[in-house]
């Protein structure tokens, strides 16, 4: 026997009185830090790394206040926003008739899941490599199916738990069903406001999107590079903005005639250093362009002459390209300056093709296996003709050839009109040849090509 394609899953897997109760998340409170040191920065760090996500998720937050990681994330979900989707039916009448009922709740225009849960989930694993999502029952009036609709699930609500190697997310107590919580020693009362309940990919309630089988958000995190870029960019750009004031602004220093006192016995200005010192104030502005200076007095400009910015300019540039490639796969949305390749910024949507293929392919897996087939199955007995959704994605290739085709077949056509006004004799065997050369396919006649005599 065949090794079976996929898994099949039944009703019977489903328990929907506990399914229907819709977790929530506590309500704790969201505390932005606003203030990020470099120590706190890899500190957030760290806690990405093994998997506690309350901090990194805070950091992400902060990061798209930059305006070089803005952009580049930004571009990065564009695809998922402009890419269109189709449902795929499985084989068979009756499988069409299922697609047809997906395609109502899940496909380009269905209600069970919404372009902004999607973008909410793309960005999370771009950022953490990860992503969460829970199904919400929807039960139709008439009793004849049960809906499930996707909603994100905001990380900073997970965490890892390495002993048992499983997430668990933070959940509301009341909307915590009985069967949520494990009678083993792995279910544990987290944080305060909540319960620790263990996610399981597919069970009905679920859904995990990743690219990777083995800690994911240790391997394909965007965060754990950009961080360091956002700290060295962000740094250099208030850095940069302090020499600017420095070399923006000269500093005006005065002297007096030799023997003129400046302070009095009783330690205030004398009358003279006071009048002279409204002087320098009034050359400092540019409301008062004129003055009369004492007779043996100075006025010097002290002007900032360092190159330093020189060192900001490098560190800006450098990190601007590192966000770039981080996210993007290329740094080819920043034009042809500063080092960056020229490519077709409208076909690549500024996104290196893997990384789009790779985001999307992960988002489709996620929802066949963890919202489709349970969704077949819960209403139409088993999963087997669970259709499939998909991005409809272009094929560089196939569009590769068919241009490459097109320019021969013209040059063809064009080597043929050439022919004949030189006054050659088109014959069915100097056709043939044309066409082998240009590798094109030998046309058809709809009438007698002229005779060789």
């Amino acid at each position: 026997m065949g090794k079976k394609a996929k898994r099949i899953r039944t009703a019977g897997e489903f328990d929907i009185d506990r399914l229907a109760t819709m977790l929530r998340m506590p309500r704790d409170g969201r505390n932005t830090i606003d203030a990020w040191s470099l120590e706190s920065i890899f500190e957030a760090r760290q806690e990405q790394m093994i998997g506690q996500f309350v901090r990194p998720s805070r950091m992400a937050e902060q990061m798209r206040t930059d305006d070089a990681l803005y952009v580049a994330y930004e571009n990065r979900l564009a695809p998922q926003r402009c890419i269109p989707v189709q449902i795929a039916s499985a084989e068979g009448a009756r499988a069409e008739r299922i697609a047809e009922e997906a395609d109502a709740l899940y496909g380009p225009r269905g209600v069970g899941i919404h372009p902004d849960t999607l973008e909410d989930i793309n960005g999370c694993l771009v950022n953490h490599g990860i992503a969460f999502a829970t199904l919400h029952y929807v039960p139709r009036e008439n009793g004849s199916r049960v809906d499930l609709e996707m909603r994100y699930w905001p990380i900073e609500y997970v965490r890892w738990d390495p002993v048992f190697r499983v997430f668990k997310a933070r959940a509301e107590p009341s909307s915590v069903a009985p069967g949520d919580i494990p009678e083993t020693p792995d279910h544990e009362y987290g944080f305060v406001g909540g319960f620790w309940i263990p996610i399981i990919h597919g069970d009905g309630r679920w859904i995990i999107f990743k690219r990777n089988e083995i800690e994911p958000f240790r391997q394909d995190a965007a965060i754990l590079p950009a961080c360091l870029v956002w700290a060295r960019h962000a740094f250099a750009c208030r850095d940069w903005s302090k020499g600017s004031v420095a070399h923006g602004n000269a500093k005006v220093i005065g002297e007096m005639p030799e023997g003129v006192p400046l302070q009095s016995a009783d330690g205030k200005l004398t009358a003279e250093a006071a009048a002279f010192v409204e002087l320098l104030r009034a050359v400092s502005s540019s409301d008062q362009p004129a003055g009369i200076r004492p007779a043996g007095s100075k006025i010097d400009f002290l002007v900032n002459n360092s190159t330093a910015w020189q060192v900001w300019t490098e560190l800006v540039t450098n990190a601007e390209k590192a966000a770039a490639r981080i996210y993007l796969g290329t740094d080819g949305t920043l034009g042809t300056q500063g080092g960056a390749p020229g490519v077709d910024i409208g076909k690549l949507f500024g996104v290196a093709t893997t990384k789009v293929r790779g985001d999307l392919g992960s988002i489709e897996r996620g929802i066949d296996t963890g919202l489709i087939q349970p969704w077949c199955a819960i209403n139409f007995g088993d999963s087997k003709l669970a259709p499939s959704r998909r991005y409809v994605l272009p094929n560089d290739e196939k569009e590769a050839v068919r241009d490459n085709m097109a320019k021969r077949n013209a040059a063809f056509y064009a080597a043929l009109v050439e022919a004949k006004n030189a006054g050659l004799i088109l014959s069915p065997a100097y056709i043939a040849q044309l066409a082998g050369d240009y590798g094109v396919r030998v046309p058809d006649f709809t009438m007698a090509p002229p005779s060789a005599s």
